[in-house]
C-alpha cells in the first residue's frame, strides 16, 4: 500500500526503545503514521543523504549542489578499547552525527582543513 505524504507531522520513540513511529500528513489531508523497528534509524541515516543527493540533481540539474547545514559545534573523544577518536559535530538546531577516526583520518582531516583554499570554491550549497 502507498501512501503519499505532504509532510512530516511529527516523530516519536516507544516507550520499551524496540520501534519508532514517523507521523504526517497525507495529500489528502488525514493524518498517517509509518512504524518501523529502531534497527530501521541507521539504514534510513545512511540512506537519506544519498536521496537528497540525487533529488537535488534531478531537480536542479547540477551536480555540485549539496545540502549543507551550519556547524553549531564539536567535540571530539577517545573511543573507549579503540585507538580512533568520536569526532560529533552538531548544528544550532541540534541535529548531531558521529564519526570514528583512525588516526589516519584524523591527519588526513587536520591536513585537509589547513590546506584548503576557500578562494577555490567547488560546490554549491542549497
Amino acid at each position: 500500500m502507498e501512501i503519499v505524504g505532504k509532510g512530516l507531522t511529527d516523530c516519536q520513540v516507544d516507550p520499551t526503545g524496540v520501534s519508532f513511529r514517523l507521523g504526517f500528513e497525507s495529500v489528502d489531508g488525514q493524518p498517517a503514521s509509518v512504524v518501523l523497528p529502531v534497527d530501521c534509524l541507521r539504514a534510513l541515516l545512511m540512506t537519506l543523504p544519498h536521496v537528497i543527493e540525487k533529488a537535488l540533481k534531478a531537480r536542479y540539474k547540477d551536480d555540485t549542489l549539496k545540502v549543507v547545514y551550519p556547524m553549531g559545534g564539536f567535540s571530539l573523544e577517545a573511543a573507549a578499547g579503540s585507538t580512533s577518536t568520536i569526532l560529533t559535530m552538531n548544528t544550532p538546531d541540534g541535529f548531531k552525527v558521529s564519526f570514528a577516526l583512525t588516526p589516519e583520518d584524523a591527519g588526513g582531516l587536520a591536513t585537509s582543513l589547513v590546506g584548503i583554499d576557500p578562494a577555490q570554491p567547488r560546490a554549491t550549497f542549497n
